[in-house]
């Protein structure tokens, strides 16, 4: 029975010594700390910029496993977390160093670790006369808003102090672009240049992410003035907003043309103004950031023009002076005068007079008097007459043709007019120079045959271009 009692009191001490102490040997009455154990803290993962939920603990302890004897309170523990990377910052000391004395208990808690910005895995040491434990430790970004962006509808027009069809909405995600619920998101309106804005109907201008990341304004009403504003949506952490186009359109608008400066261009080349309008609203105020829709139609000749890129229409924004530029316009290869037209919501349509200019002479054809023939002394029936045309068949209008006879024999002269003052002087010339009527046709004035009999050339040359041609006349003898 004594052997029994013994044995008993032995496994009670192991028990209470712990179980790194070798089975069967008693603990001593005098066992100060050797060593230095991890007691709580380690294992933790805590998002960016956040407090760690459970407090970093060592404990003193023994190697032999048993109960701690002496005093054990004041020992300092030196907590160190890294100096770069992944690291965190203690409560108190405000760095990322730490020094904590023991309580009774041998046991030593850190102040209140908070996560640094970095993405990681680290571990604090904890130094000590009685060796080092390293605690793991984890920041993660996940679940903690990284980037805010516009949903939905971004872009937006209302009619002034009219209601907006749809709510602003911003989805918020993480760094691994998952959805970030509960983070609490800003709305904010900033006024455009004229003065054009909005305000929130029925409370703060601030919603919370719901589990899809997304947050919805409360409804969006228009103030009074017409034109673009913006709008915005952030949300705390984010460096980055949010951003919407609105647009406040009045009831009614004012379309005004603005005269082009060169309103013609020669075919296949760039018209060197752009067509320009300006809208207001119905008290002469500019309209900012309204579509005004430009077209062009094209003559029955088939003249016409395109925007740069080759469509018949385009769109342009008004400026903050209610300014609508039109992209460049480039003539097709047909001359002749066409019309364009501006038109915006609530406005009645401007017009524009445009022209195709016909490009330089490439080619002269003769008239019905080649081959003509008359008698000597007498004028020939059909006049002198050419057309010239550019390399795409235009008519060339406002060249000059000269047309020459020869200097002698079969030959003619042209019978020139000219009113001197008050009176009219007409004489005659193997030579007249004349220029080309809109349909590019040139007449020269009535020939008359000299008195020598024959056939002969009279030439028709184009002024500042090698396009020449020739009529083939002939002068008859009488009788």
């Amino acid at each position: 029975m004594k052997r029994v009692l013994v044995l008993a009191a032995a496994a009670a001490l192991i028990v209470s010594g712990g179980s790194a102490r070798a089975s069967g040997n008693a603990c001593p009455t005098s066992n100060p700390p050797n060593e230095l154990v991890l007691a709580g803290g380690s294992g933790q993962q805590a998002q960016l910029g956040k407090q760690f939920t459970q407090n970093l603990q060592v404990a003193l302890a023994n190697t032999n496993g048993c109960s701690l004897t002496g005093s054990l309170a004041g020992v300092t523990i030196n907590f160190d977390a890294p100096g770069s990377g992944p690291s965190g910052i203690f409560a108190g000391s405000g760095s990322r160093e730490a020094y904590v004395g023991t309580d009774s208990q041998g046991v030593a808690t850190a102040p209140p670790f908070t996560a640094n910005y970095t993405v990681g895995n680290y571990t604090v040491d904890a130094h000590s006369d009685y060796g080092t434990v390293e605690l793991s430790l984890s920041n993660t970004a996940n679940g903690l808003a990284a980037s805010i962006t516009a949903t939905a509808t971004t872009d937006q027009k209302a009619t002034v102090d009219g209601s907006y069809a749809q709510p602003l909405q911003a989805r918020v995600t993480d760094a691994s672009g998952n959805p970030v619920q509960g983070a609490n998101v800003m709305f904010a309106i900033l006024p455009g240049t004229t003065g054009a804005s909005a305000s929130f109907a029925g409370g703060e201008p601030s919603a919370t992410t719901d589990s899809n990341g997304l947050a919805t304004s409360p409804p969006l009403v228009a103030n009074g003035v017409p034109g673009r504003f913006t709008a915005t949506a952030s949300t705390a952490g984010v460096p980055t907003v949010a951003t919407y186009a609105l647009d406040n359109r009045a009831t009614t608008t004012t379309l005004q043309t603005i005269s082009t400066h060169d309103s013609k261009a020669t075919v296949g080349t760039r018209y060197r103004s752009s067509l320009q309008a300006r809208l207001s609203d119905a008290n002469g105020q500019p309209l900012e950031g309204a579509t005004v829709t430009f077209a062009i139609a094209a003559a029955d000749n088939g003249a016409a023009a395109t925007f740069l890129g080759g469509a018949s229409q385009a769109t342009a924004l008004t400026d903050a002076n209610g300014l609508a530029t039109a992209p460049p316009l480039v003539a097709d290869k047909t001359a002749g005068s066409f019309t364009a037209t501006a038109t915006a919501l609530g406005g009645q349509p401007g017009q524009y007079t445009l022209e195709n200019l016909a490009a330089a002479p490439a080619g002269i054809a003769v008239g019905a008097a080649n081959g003509e023939s008359t008698t000597i002394g007498t004028r020939f029936a059909i006049p002198l007459a050419v057309s010239v045309t550019d390399k795409n068949g235009n008519p060339v209008a406002g060249a000059t043709v000269t047309f020459a006879a020869p200097v002698k024999g079969a030959t003619g002269r042209f019978t020139v007019s000219r009113r001197h003052t008050k009176k009219t002087r007409v004489r005659t010339s193997r030579l007249v120079r004349v220029h080309t009527n809109g349909k590019g046709i040139a007449v020269a004035p009535s020939f008359t045959a000299n008195a020598a009999v024959g056939g002969y050339a009279v030439t028709a040359t184009v002024k500042g271009s090698s396009v020449q041609t020739a009529f083939s006349l002939l002068n008859l003898p009488r009788g």
